[in-house]
This record gives structure tokens, sequence and C-alpha cells, in this order.
């Protein structure tokens, strides 16, 4: 490009001490390509979401369920650390952002967050910007960076997160080029200009609380610092490293304290849910290690194929998507066709053609893969042949890094070591999530090499060889690939490959499969060759008037083109429906809602048969069994698969064999897990009224006896024995709390709830005799207070995941309330950090503005 780049550092210029007209011209001056940026930014999401602006909103999944997770909390109204309306009642952390105090840096995230819609459009916009910033700050020029941004931006796996409603992850992600961008300015001595990125990056990205993207991050990071730490050392510039480290660490240090209070619950809670180590001893003896965070198999479920690591290149390289062949589709025709020749019934057509997906990669199903642009790819390889600074080889090495994590399971030496061994490791799933930082490294990397590329600085011999070495490794495999893919794959799962189903029609499905392969391969190619022929006309043309800059714009015109069309796949127009019908129909009420909301004794439980550990509408209306989250406490997990289960299964039964009502008594007597969480209805068919369980237990009850055990597995195992209206087993630990009670039978004592709230709940009670009362609420050892008459008494686990008091003899007044100190006193932390980091970032910033007018006036 001739002329000078403008580059990121022109937004702190400013020539005089004075405010004078010619000062203002000359920041408009340097801002106004800047401005340019954004709004080309804003035209293409605007173009891109269209919809939303007409009112629309997308139908995300996730976004659905935590609607119903947090709509309890919503009518509440006022902060609560616990949420009563799933799995029986769990902590809000994970749900809804708990803090009892004013952090100042979070009104700003909310501003940003505000400014589009958060939901979709706002983080692309974001992504956009904190990347284009990003480049600059890499010195790439104006339309280089708006080229990186949109590779890092477009990239399919956000826009297939967004239709899935996981948007503190897009969110997450959108943050990450700022921080890498605060880092690498320190690094080249940047240090308040870095400082501000990096805290600022930092605080968003820690604050949108997804931290397995922020795990990855750190890794990222860390390997930067490692590269880092040996050029300081080979250099010999101590001082640097000294002053770096300095600006990294108390970055670090504001960020930990503004988010302390999400740190802080985050910490607890991986301790009691499914993330945390597991108490009870495996059902069945296992070769494999025990992990002291998730089980193994859970976490590497989600495991990215090694073949499948393609997809960068060629998105449906195997299906991408999985959802089911359409009519037009091969195995259609063949079914449609053996069907009217009577080989096979109408029944055994549907049904093969319903199981059958798009998809035959090794995850057990996908949204979309992960395409990071055959233009990107052409480039990635392209600077590895001509990037001279040894940036590179880090960015590779940590590319290479996370693709290997992304393999999960599939390669196994590697991924359990990382499993068992590394810290924090083993408490994140879906590990093909670790391609995130490939789809950042890839566009940096590609835009080096471009910057290279267009600095005159290489021979023209050099860039020719490598240019044609790049394209024919890319354009290679697309080329290999659209002719004979039948060569690497035989595109069927080994599901589908069982003895008994039809050679014909899996004839027809490898014909749909490698149809898609075939048909993203040439297109891919073409894009490819494009690239290549555009470089190609550059190094031929180097001195031609505007050259870096006519390249430059068809670079980006190409990419957004490529990206654009993938993009729309599974992000579309069809994604979109009026916010009206969308408000109407997610939580419609059905009979079943209707008929229950009838009661209105102050708490119950209700049960959805239908998939109960896997939905959230339930707890839209009521207090459920179940639910959907991924940090749920571990003792429920354990409940639910040692007892609820069982039980639900059995209910199942009998509903669908034996429906009489005798039979459906029995059954529900016989359920004492479910009973005891006061499980008064239950959902079976939501248009019809739901089951009343006359055997549910209530909220509170006083017992006969009690029993201690001594570990986890003993605890669990009373419960298959146990009458929980008679006996309450504890753990030996609560025997302090218990004292020496002596427990007497008395058939008027009686305790009832009075008034419920998801952190507050009364009750009264009256009995003859000092007595042992079990509560139908979920124990956690964190935050939860109890008092009788206004003083406070400890609260004890029972029957494996209940609270249990003892209640002395007489009427009382019972009070349980979700206090928690810790949560307190580090929301007076962030209230004070957040605020004196707002203070000096403004400062920092002025500073930086009036140091080059002070500096100019020195020099006059």
């Amino acid at each position: 490009m001739a002329g000078s780049p403008i580059y990121f550092s022109n937004f702190a210029k400013i020539k005089k001490s004075n405010y004078t007209m010619k000062n203002l011209k000359s920041v408009l001056k340097n801002s106004l390509p800047h401005v340019g940026v954004i709004l080309f930014f804003f035209v293409i999401v605007f173009i891109y979401f269209y919809p939303v602006f007409e009112g629309k909103v997308i139908q995300q999944t996730d976004i659905i369920k935590h609607t119903g997770m947090v709509q309890e909390l919503r009518e509440y109204g006022k902060p609560s650390g616990w949420v009563g309306s799933m799995f029986s009642g769990m902590p809000s952390y994970q749900v809804s952002a708990y803090s009892e105090g004013v952090n100042f840096m979070e009104k700003v995230k909310t501003f940003i967050v505000q400014i589009l819609d958060p939901k979709s459009a706002g983080p692309i916009f974001f992504m956009l910007i904190f990347s284009y910033i990003l480049f600059l700050v890499l010195g790439a020029s104006i339309p280089l960076s708006v080229l990186g941004a949109l590779a890092i931006a477009f990239s399919s796996y956000n826009f297939i997160i967004i239709d899935a409603g996981h948007v503190t992850k897009v969110w997450t992600l959108a943050c990450t080029p700022l921080i890498f961008a605060g880092m690498y300015a320190i690094f080249k001595k940047q240090y308040l200009l870095g400082f501000i990125i990096f805290v600022f990056g930092l605080y968003l990205q820690v604050s949108m609380n997804h931290l397995q993207i922020t795990y990855y991050v750190a890794l990222f990071c860390g390997v930067f610092f490692i590269a880092f730490l040996w050029y300081c050392i080979k250099k010999k510039d101590f001082r640097h490293l000294g002053i770096s480290c300095g600006l990294w660490g108390l970055a670090l240090a504001f960020v930990v304290s503004i988010n302390i209070v999400n740190l802080y619950e985050t910490n607890e809670l991986s301790k009691e849910s499914i993330r945390g180590k597991a108490e009870l001893a495996p059902v069945e003896a296992s070769n494999q290690a025990v992990s002291s965070g998730l089980d193994r198999d859970y976490a590497f479920a989600w495991s990215y194929g090694k073949a499948e690591s393609f997809t960068f290149l060629i998105p449906d390289l195997m299906g991408g998507v999985s959802k089911g062949l359409g009519e037009d589709s091969e195995v259609y025709k063949a079914l449609v066709s053996k069907a009217r020749a009577g080989e096979i019934n109408g029944e055994m057509a549907n049904s093969l053609l319903s199981h059958t997906s798009q998809y035959w990669g090794d995850q057990p199903f996908t949204s979309g893969p992960v395409y990071l642009g055959a233009i990107v790819c052409l480039l990635f390889i392209f600077s590895l042949f001509i990037v001279k600074n040894n940036i590179k080889w880090w960015l590779f090495g940590v590319t290479v890094f996370f693709v290997l994590l992304s393999w999960g399971r599939n390669l196994s030496w590697f991924n359990d070591f990382m499993f068992y061994h590394f810290p924090y490791y083993n408490k994140f799933r879906a590990v093909s999530m670790a391609l995130v930082i490939p789809a950042f490294t890839f566009p940096i990397l590609s835009i080096l090499g471009l910057k290279e590329l267009f600095s005159g600085n290489q021979a023209v011999d050099k860039l020719k060889k490598a240019l044609l070495c790049s394209v024919g490794i890319v354009g290679g495999i697309c080329l290999i690939l659209w002719l004979v893919p039948g060569i690497f794959f035989d595109f069927h799962t080994a599901q589908e490959a069982q003895p008994g189903i039809p050679g014909w029609f899996l004839n027809a499905l490898e014909s749909d499969r490698k149809g898609l392969l075939q048909a993203d391969a040439i297109r891919s190619l073409v894009f490819v060759l494009f690239a290549g022929g555009l470089i190609f006309w550059y190094i031929k043309s180097a001195k031609a008037k505007n050259a870096v800059l006519l390249v430059s714009i068809a670079l980006i015109v190409l990419s957004l083109i490529d990206m654009w069309q993938i993009d729309k796949r599974y992000l579309n127009e069809n994604n979109f429906v009026a916010s009206s019908t969308y408000k109407n129909q997610m939580f419609k009420k059905s009979v079943a809602d209707e008929a229950i909301l009838k009661d209105q004794t102050p708490s119950y439980r209700v049960l959805n048969l239908n998939n109960p550990f896997q939905e959230t509408f339930t707890s839209y209306y009521h207090k459920s069994v179940g639910g959907y989250n991924a940090a749920k406490l571990r003792r429920y997990q354990d409940l639910i698969d040692r007892r609820l289960g069982g039980e639900i299964n059995s209910i199942i039964g009998v509903l669908t064999n034996n429906p009489t009502e005798a039979a459906v008594q029995e059954a529900l007597e016989q359920c004492p897990s479910l009973n005891m969480l006061n499980t008064k209805y239950i959902i079976y068919n939501p248009a019809q009224p739901p089951l009343y369980n006359p055997a549910h237990y209530g909220t509170s009850w006083f017992v006969d006896s009690y029993k201690f055990v001594d570990d986890a597995d003993m605890e669990m195992a009373a419960l298959s024995t146990l009458n929980p209206l008679q006996e309450v087993v504890l753990d030996k630990k609560f025997s302090e709390n218990i004292g020496n009670l002596q427990l007497s039978p008395d058939s008027s004592a009686f305790i009832e709830m009075t008034a419920y709230a998801p952190d507050r709940v009364k009750y009264r009670s009256s009995s003859s005799h000092d007595g042992l009362a079990v509560f139908s609420e979920v124990y956690y050892p964190y935050g939860w207070k109890a008092y009788i008459d206004g003083k406070e008494i400890p609260i004890s686990r029972a029957d494996w995941t209940l609270r249990a008091l003892v209640v002395p003899s007489g009427q009382h007044e019972i009070e349980m309330v979700f206090d928690h100190q810790g949560i307190k006193l580090c929301s007076k932390i962030a209230t004070v950090s957040s605020g004196v980091l707002l203070v000096l970032l403004i400062g920092l910033l002025i500073y930086l503005l009036f140091r080059k007018e002070k500096k100019h006036a020195n020099e006059s």
C-alpha cells in the first residue's frame, strides 16, 4: 500500500497542548479511517443479522433452556444465591450472576454488550473490532487488519454457537484478540497502551464467565510468555522482562480482584458439582484412572476426529451437520424405490431415513464443522514459508498443540496424560472446543505472511516457490478429495456398518456423503486458486500502482464471500422468528401446567417423565426434580444415577404396561427418593392432567430414629433399605450437630412450611419432645444458615442430599436463609478494585493523549 499504513497508535495523537481547531482536525483525520472500518463492520453485521433489526430473534436452544433456569429468579426480583426450580434446588452461580455489591467495570461491560443484540449481532460486531485492534497492534495495514478481523470473526464455529445459544462462549471468544493484542503491545514496549488493552480485554473475558474458553486462552498466552521469556533471556533484556511481567501481573491482580465473586463462587461450586472429585466408588470395576474432575468418557465424548480436522479447509468433509438427508438425496430415492417394489415396508423405510444423518464423523452429533476458510488455510501454509520472525514457530506449535487436544479420545496417550495430570484440565468437557485457538492462530499467521509479502523484503523467486508449494499442498488436498475421496473414506459410521444393514442402503448413503465432500472440495479449490492467482499477480506486478491495496481488497472480498456462504448454512433467515412468536410459544402453558399451578401450597416439586434431566420447560413454571445444567451438584447426580433413574423407569414402565390406579399407586409408594424430594405431581403427557402422587412426603417431617455411617458408599447403600419417613441416615462427621439426642415417638408432632423464597424458607413446628426434623431441601455446605426462634443452629446433611435440624420440644419458628459471608466480602473487594481500575484506565488514556502534547511542546 502506498505511503505509511495508519497504525493503532494514531488513536493517541494530538499535536499541541490546547484544543485548537487544528488539533481537532488532526485527531479527526487520524481517526476517520478507523471510524470508516467500524462503519464497514457495522454494515456487514447489519446485513447478516438484518432480521434482528426487524425485531426477530433466533430460536437458540441454550437460551431457551436458560430462560427456564432463571424464571424463578426473575419472578423473585431480588438477588439470590440459590434457585429452587431445578434439580430440587442448587446454587444460582452458574445460572445467573449473583453478587451483593456494585461493580463499576460491570457497568462498562453492560453498556458495551447492549449496544447491539447481545445474543447474536453484538458479539460478532465486537469480535470484528477487537480483532481489528489486534492486527493494528501487530503492525498490519488497515486493509490487512480488516481481512484478519473478518477471518477471525466469520469462522464458522462462531455462528454455529450463536445458533445454539452459547452466548457467553462467543462473547468470551470476542474478547480474546484484545488479550493477545495487549500482551504483544507490552512485548513491543508500548507499555501503557498494552496494559490498557490487556487489562480491559482480560477483564471482559473473565467476566463473561466461560472458564473453559478462558482456560484455553490462558494456555495460549502461557506459550507466548515462554517464547517471550526465551527472547528476553537471549537478548539479556531483563529490564524489559521485569516491566512486562510487572504490568501483566498488575493486570491479572486487577482482573482477579474485580471478578473475585465469580471466581470464588465457581471454585466453591466446583468442589460440590460434577466437576469435582467423586465420593462414591464406581459401580463397575474399571482399569481407568480415577479423575479428580469430570468422568473421562464424559469429558471426551465430543472429540474431533483426526481426519475431521481437514474441515478447516473443506467444511462438509464429513457431512457437515447432524441432520437428515432430504428428498433429493440418493438415500431417499432408494428407500422410495424399494418400498414401491415391496422389498421393504413403510415402517422400515421411515426408520432407516429417520436414523440417517449427513454427518458421519467421530462426535455423537454436531451442529456444524470448524471451517477456517480455504483462503486462510492457503495463507497459513504460505506464511510458514516466508515469515522470518520466530513468532511463526510458536504460533504453529500452539496450533498443533490445540489440534491434538481437540482429538480427545482419538489420541489417548496424549490427552489422557493431559486429563489426569495437567492442572484443572479435567474440569472441562467437549474437548473439540479447543479448536477455538487454531481459529485464532490461523488468521494471525496468515496476516503476518501477507505483511511480509507486501514488505518487499523477499526475493521474487523465493516468493514464487513458496506460493507454488502452498497452492500445491492446499489445492492438492482439495483436488485429490474431489477426484478420489473413496481412497481415504468409506463414508459410514461404525454403527451403520453393522450386519443387517442392506448394502444398497449403504451405497446410497455413500453416494450422498461423497457428493457433499466433493462439492465442498471443488468449492475450496476454486477459492484457493483465485487467492493464489492474486498473490502470483502481485509477485509479478509488485511495483504496479496500488498493487498492495488492490490485492488486499480482493482478498477481503473473496474471503468474505467464502466465509459468508458457509456461515449461512448454519445461521440464516430460517433461524429467526418474530419475538412475539418466541415469547408466546416457547413456554406456553400445557394442560398439565395449568392444572398444577392451581395448587397454591408454598412448595412442592414436579417430575416431568419426558427426558427430565435435559429440559428446563418444567422449571419455568414449577420447582422441578429435573433440569439442565452442566454444573449440577455431584451428590444430586449420584442420586439420579443410583436411585432416581431407576424409580423413574419403574413409573414409566407401569404407565406404559399396566396403567391401573392400583398399580400406579403401588409404584409411587416404592419410590422413596422421589417422595423424599416432595414430588407431588408427575407429568407424563403434557396435553393431559398430571399424575398426583399421594405418597410424597411433604416439605418436612420428624423421624423416629437416626443412624450414622462411616463413608459415602455406606450412606448411599443405606437408602436402599431406609424408610425416610421413619429413619434418617447421616454421615458421622455430623455427629457433633446431633449430640446425644434421644428420640421418642410423638404422634402429635408436626412441622410445616409457612413461607417459601429461593433463598429463604420458613417453618413452624410443634412437638412434646426434642426431635430430629428432615427438610426436603437440598443440602449445600456453603451459605445456608438455620435459625430456630432467631438463634442459629447447625444444619446436617441427611439421606444423602437433604437437610436435617435438631428441633427442641415446644412450638417454634424455624427459618433457613442463604446468607453467604464469603460472597459478601468478595463483593466489597470487587466494588473497590473495579472503581480503582476504572479511574486508572481513564487516567492512563488521558495521559497517553497529553503525553504526546507535552513532548511536542517541549520539542518546540
